[in-house]
């Protein structure tokens, strides 16, 4: 049996619409219209092409979906300048990849998940969350993604940058009520850093819908600020005078980027507006509002359960060729789909230690 809504995962995958893929495969839209709502079924050799031109294989198309992946977060973005084409590839990227994580994780211990529900504020929650992860209250947090993995939260590194989504979460219920993070690719570390915690700021305090969108995402964009630059520590660490050279040390102590150092002091009033607008003026000035620079970039952090579940069941031989027939992938499908959790791709530490003295000449007056 071919099952429509495969046809139709398997297509936003792709990042393609009905009629993109009815063109790629010599058919009309109504076609792939009719086969994805379950009213026709394709042909051996139509399925074959369909097969070809998305990267999945034929007997993916004969799976039955057992569950719906939730939108989460996703239905957040939606709502801003986001395409539809743009929300169904990001969804369907964790889908397909967090379906075969389910499937591993069934056969491991997984930590069970041990993260707050709280709607006491973002600041209480932001406190909570870090007492129940185990990290002091004061102290930078250097391993994120680690230390959600470690409390039962399954983090997936995706394998396509899309431009306006750094992130997203949700809870899964399925066989466990397993809360996920999905992270696009392409960003630097200290971006990634903040957008997780955002994420996480959503899992603890809105995984029920209490209030307006607008006013969601402000409090995790709070939630994440006060989870990895506590108010006590901020008002400890950054003196005057605050100038580029001394936020650069302190984006290497607390492994965030200076935008949200000098936000995180204005917030705190630690520094005036005017000052604000002058560290931003300065950045600007240097292009650092696009990309800070190189030589402060953070060592990437990767995702690694996922890397470890496919080491313990596929060893090393022939990782990807078993790993795709699994997922009923081709094996480039399936390489890119892991490649995020795999590949190491350490910055050398020469690289992303503070040039003072080259920072030293744009020092703030």
């Amino acid at each position: 049996m071919i099952y429509g809504d495969r046809i139709r995962q398997a297509r936003e995958y792709c990042g393609l619409t009905q009629t993109e893929l009815a063109r790629k495969v010599g058919v009309n839209q109504s076609a792939i219209a009719h086969l994805e709502s379950g009213r026709n079924i394709p042909t051996t050799d139509l399925l074959a092409d369909i097969s070809e031109n998305t990267g999945f294989m034929t007997s993916f198309f004969e799976k039955e979906s057992t569950y719906e992946f939730p939108l989460g977060t996703l239905t957040f973005r939606a709502r801003s300048s986001l395409t539809a084409r743009e929300i169904n590839q990001a969804h369907q990227h964790a889908n397909v990849l967090f379906e075969h994580v389910q499937k591993m994780a069934d056969r491991f211990n997984i930590p069970d998940v041990k993260l707050p529900a709280t709607n006491e504020g973002f600041d209480k929650a932001a406190a909570i969350t870090r007492a129940t992860f185990g990290i002091p209250p004061n102290t930078p947090i250097k391993k994120l993604i680690i230390t959600l993995e470690k409390n039962g939260i399954f983090v997936l590194a995706l394998p396509i940058a899309l431009k306006k989504i750094d992130a997203f979460s949700t809870w899964a219920e399925i066989s466990a009520n397993r809360p996920v993070i999905a992270i696009s690719s392409g960003r630097p570390s200290d971006r990634i850093k903040f957008s997780v915690a955002h994420e996480l700021g959503h899992l603890v305090m809105h995984k029920i819908v209490v209030a307006r969108v607008a006013e969601m995402e402000r409090d995790a964009d709070k939630f994440a600020a006060e989870f990895l630059l506590p108010e006590k520590a901020m008002e400890y660490e950054i003196h005057s005078p605050v100038t580029l050279t001394s936020i650069a040390r302190l984006k290497l102590r607390w492994g965030v980027s200076m935008q949200a150092l000098i936000r995180r002091a204005k917030d705190l009033d630690i520094i005036t507006s005017r000052q604000y607008r002058y560290l931003f003026e300065q950045l600007s000035q240097r292009g650092w509002r696009v990309r800070e620079p190189r030589n402060l970039d953070l060592p990437e952090e990767k995702p690694r359960l996922v890397a470890k579940m496919i080491e313990k069941l596929y060893g090393n031989s022939d990782t990807i060729e078993k790993l795709a027939k699994d997922m009923c992938l081709s094996s480039t499908k399936a390489s890119e789909l892991i490649k995020e959790h795999i590949e190491e791709q350490r910055i050398p530490a020469q690289d992303y230690r503070v040039n003072l003295e080259q920072l030293q000449a744009y020092r703030s007056n």
